[in-house]
C-alpha cells in the first residue's frame, strides 16, 4: 500500500483529535515504569521501519506526554487509517470523539519497532483504561511468545491498570472457509496470552461476510488508488468495540 505522510491537510485533520485528548480532564499522578521521552532521531539504526514511522512516533509521544488518554490503539496501517479522512476519520469522530481516545497506529509497525516505541514514550504520561493492540503485526512469526510477550510485558509495566484487547486481523477478501481456518489458527496461537481478566482476544471477521458466506466487498478494496480497509469496515470495527468501551472506559 502507498505510504501516506503527514501532509498539512492530514495534520489539520489530526488537530481535533489532539485537542480533544489534551484539554479534557485532569492529569492524576500514578506510579508506573520510568517515563522515557525519546524522539525517533535517537532510535538505533534499523529499529523503525522508515521515516514515516519515526514521524508518527514523535507525534505520538507529544500526545502521550500531554496525558488524559483512557483508550489507545496500537497497530499498523489498519489502525492508522482511523486518521484518514477517506477511511475511518468520520467514524472515529462519531464513535470516540467524546472519549479521551488516541490512535498510535502507524504504517511500518512491527513487533520490534513497536516495542521500542512503547519503551520510549508511547505508553507514558497517561493512565489508560483500555489498550487495543493489533494481533498479527507484520514481521511476527510462529514464535508469538517472542514477538508479543515483550509487548504485553511493557504494557503491564507502564499501564498496570489497563485492560488489553488483542484485536485479530481483519479479513481481506478471502473466501469464508479460508478465513475461518486462519481465524481458528490465530485464536489458538494467541490463547497463550489471554486470561479473560486483563488480556482479551476478539475476532470480528465474520461480520465482514454476508449470510450466504460471500465477502462484503465494500469493506476492503483491491483497487490500486483505493486499496485497503474501507470506511464501512471502520463502522463494523467501532460497533464491535462498543461493549468493551462500555465495560472498561465509560
Amino acid at each position: 500500500m502507498m505510504q501516506r505522510a503527514l501532509t498539512p491537510i492530514l495534520q489539520r485533520a489530526l488537530t481535533p483529535i489532539r485537542v480533544a485528548i489534551w484539554v479534557v480532564g485532569v492529569v492524576v499522578p500514578f506510579a508506573v515504569a520510568e517515563a522515557q521521552w525519546v524522539p525517533s532521531a535517537q532510535a538505533p539504526d534499523g529499529t523503525l521501519s522508515h521515516a514515516l514511522e519515526g514521524q508518527r512516533h514523535d507525534l505520538f509521544i507529544e500526545i502521550a506526554e500531554r496525558g488524559d488518554i483512557d483508550l489507545v490503539f496500537f497497530g499498523t496501517t489498519e489502525a492508522e487509517m482511523w486518521w484518514w479522512p477517506d477511511r475511518g476519520r468520520a467514524v472515529w469522530d462519531r464513535a470516540f470523539g467524546s472519549l479521551r481516545a488516541a490512535n498510535f497506529g502507524s504504517q511500518g509497525t512491527r513487533p520490534e519497532s513497536l516495542l521500542w516505541r512503547m519503551q520510549n514514550g508511547e505508553l507514558d504520561g497517561y493512565r489508560a483504561k483500555l489498550i487495543v493492540l493489533q494481533a498479527g503485526l507484520p514481521g511476527s512469526g510462529e514464535d508469538l511468545a517472542a514477538d508479543y510477550g515483550p509487548l504485553l510485558d511493557e504494557v503491564r509495566a507502564r499501564q498496570p491498570d489497563a485492560a488489553i484487547l488483542l484485536f485479530a486481523p481483519l479479513p481481506r477478501g478471502q473466501v469464508l472457509a479460508a478465513w475461518q481456518q486462519r481465524a481458528a489458527a490465530n485464536a489458538a496461537a494467541f490463547s497463550q496470552f489471554v486470561d479473560e481478566q486483563t488480556v482479551f482476544y476478539i475476532d470480528i471477521g465474520e461480520l465482514f461476510y454476508r449470510d450466504d458466506g460471500t465477502f462484503r466487498r465494500e469493506t476492503w478494496s483491491l483497487d490500486f488508488d483505493n486499496r485497503g480497509t474501507q470506511a464501512e469496515a471502520f463502522e463494523i470495527w467501532a460497533g464491535a468495540l462498543e461493549p468493551w468501551i462500555e465495560r472498561f472506559v465509560l
